[in-house]
């Protein structure tokens, strides 16, 4: 399964230097790189959405994030939000480009393990689906904007346990499963080359 998610980060990163080199060819495009100070604030998710404009209204965009990162409560029991997530999809721009009013749409996956502050359950899986968002996208300047976004996807869970808590492991549920969730909270900063 780790193979299949890294040859997936490698495709995507093609995806990206692809996006690059064609935005060097073609001047008219316009290439973005954005980090979501949301995810980040997440026990530490890392993550990256590379986009390019493909007309004046529309552009494409690839993604991931990434949490290995495990912490632990007062009480002994571990807090974490462990993912691995990769999309890609496009976003249309009623006034223009990296600016104004957007809706996109997606498509994901997801591997995942989460505990944490609210509820001791043990949830983890992998998950593929589809999502749409919303936004608004503020220039700064030139190269600077920042962005706030809300979202949702929904979609089937390939594989999927609810444990009562970590350190029983008293399986609860499991099974594969349709689910809908809110997701995609976004304060973000981009970078538009």
């Amino acid at each position: 399964m780790m193979l299949n998610i890294r040859n997936l980060l490698l495709k995507i990163l093609l995806a990206v230097a692809l996006f690059a080199g064609v935005s060097q060819i073609s001047h008219g495009q316009k290439v973005s790189l954005s980090t979501n100070l949301v995810e980040w604030s997440n026990f530490g998710t890392a993550n990256l959405d590379a986009g390019m404009s493909v007309s004046q209204h529309l552009s494409v965009f690839v993604g991931g994030r990434y949490n290995p990162w495990k912490f632990e409560a007062n009480s002994g029991m571990p807090i974490y939000n462990n993912q691995t997530t990769v999309y890609g999809g496009l976003r249309y721009w009623p006034w223009y480009v990296y600016s104004g009013w957007w809706i996109g749409a997606k498509i994901r996956y997801t591997d995942f393990a989460e505990t944490g502050v609210l509820r001791p359950k043990l949830f983890e899986g992998r998950s593929i689906g589809a999502g749409l968002s919303f936004g608004y996208t503020w220039m700064l300047n030139e190269h600077f904007n920042i962005e706030l976004g809300a979202g949702a996807w929904g979609g089937r869970h390939l594989e999927y346990a609810q444990y009562r808590t970590v350190r029983s492991m008293e399986l609860q549920d499991s099974g594969p499963r349709n689910f809908v969730w809110i997701d995609d909270l976004a304060l973000s900063i981009m970078y538009v080359f």
